[in-house]
């Protein structure tokens, strides 16, 4: 799925990755003023997979992916660069995630 999200951004092997899912300092917020989000993917479906993907193994993206989500209705180029950067940390943790293995009735 990580490999899907990458390409639908069209971010290749060469996309330099971030070390973190969002920078620390910065908190989204309604730019009225803004640009539109103009790319060729859709914002919200976007948001979607990687929400599909924080619930189901990669936890760390929460926070980031939330801040995103609440600007679905009307997404700027500031939140379309905030789902890059996302994805760009993925891209440099394609192998990362919860492995689930169950042993003796409990969680290791």
């Amino acid at each position: 799925m990580i490999d899907n999200i990458i390409s639908d951004l069209g971010f290749n092997e060469r996309t330099k990755p971030q070390p973190t899912p969002a920078l620390s300092m910065v908190r989204l917020h309604r730019d009225v003023n803004g640009k539109a989000h103009s790319e060729d993917w859709n914002y919200h479906s976007m948001i979607s997979k990687l929400n599909f993907l924080e619930k189901s193994t990669r936890g760390e993206l929460g926070y980031s992916v939330h801040q995103c989500a609440r600007f679905c209705e009307h997404p700027t180029v500031k939140h379309t660069e905030a789902v890059h950067h996302i994805v760009r940390f993925l891209a440099g943790t394609r192998e990362e995630g919860i492995i689930l293995s169950p042993k003796d009735q409990s969680f290791e």
